[in-house]
């Protein structure tokens, strides 16, 4: 039976997708004007001026690759973040909302997975977030909901925030940024960006395995009065 559910659409790209390296980007100098703009004005883009997007914030812009769909968390103004403050050049900024985004979500991932998922990881079960990255990894590693590949990828990240906060050197923080949000991005696109093995993309979203304990997780239904 066919269900609703609240998604979040990243629409941003699609017109820079397509024509060549001139109208991607002058699409996407449309599109990092908006970024300028407070998120409470009614703005277009027609009314900010084009001097104040940069050559630069336009590669920013084009060298990233969001979900273009995903379900939706209690944490989205933080997911949020990650895009508006790499392209607009604020890369701590951006580098700590992917940190902040990779770590709720590798502790909501295993609570709640946990909880309908047997047998029990003894050391893990009815424990509530951690700082410590590597058990959340281990386990989702173990229910297969992350690959190895990616589980390197977290553990790098791990060690990027690890550097950051406990007093490292900011020499290299643009190029730290766009390590961690590509890293958080995957992240998402497995967890609550409809991966592949778990759902069909179509003019409908097909769901594979709705019982499956991810999709009872992070994909729930809107329920209809």
């Amino acid at each position: 039976m066919p269900s609703l559910m609240k998604v979040y659409v990243n629409t941003t790209r699609n017109a820079c997708r397509l024509g060549d390296n001139a109208w991607r980007r002058s699409e996407a100098r449309r599109t990092v004007k908006l970024f300028l703009v407070p998120r409470d004005a009614s703005m277009s883009d027609t009314m900010v001026p084009d001097y104040l997007v940069t050559e630069s914030m336009i590669d920013r812009f084009l060298e990233i690759d969001p979900p273009p769909l995903r379900s939706t968390i209690e944490f989205d103004p933080i997911i949020e973040e990650i895009e508006r403050t790499y392209v607009l050049g604020a890369f701590f900024s951006a580098l700590s909302a992917s940190v902040v985004t990779a770590e709720r979500m590798l502790n909501t991932a295993r609570i709640e997975i946990h909880k309908l998922i047997t047998p029990k990881i003894k050391n893990l079960w009815d424990k509530g977030p951690t700082n410590d990255w590597e058990p959340n990894i281990e386990a989702l590693v173990g229910w297969k909901y992350l690959t190895e590949d990616l589980a390197r990828e977290m553990r790098a990240l791990y060690t990027i925030r690890c550097h950051y906060l406990h007093s490292g050197d900011v020499t290299s923080v643009a190029t730290d940024s766009l390590q961690a949000l590509r890293a958080t991005y995957r992240l998402l696109g497995e967890l609550i960006g409809f991966p592949s093995h778990l759902f069909r993309l179509g003019s409908v979203v097909e769901c594979l395995a709705p019982n499956d304990p991810l999709v009872r997780v992070f994909y729930t239904p809107i329920k209809q009065a």
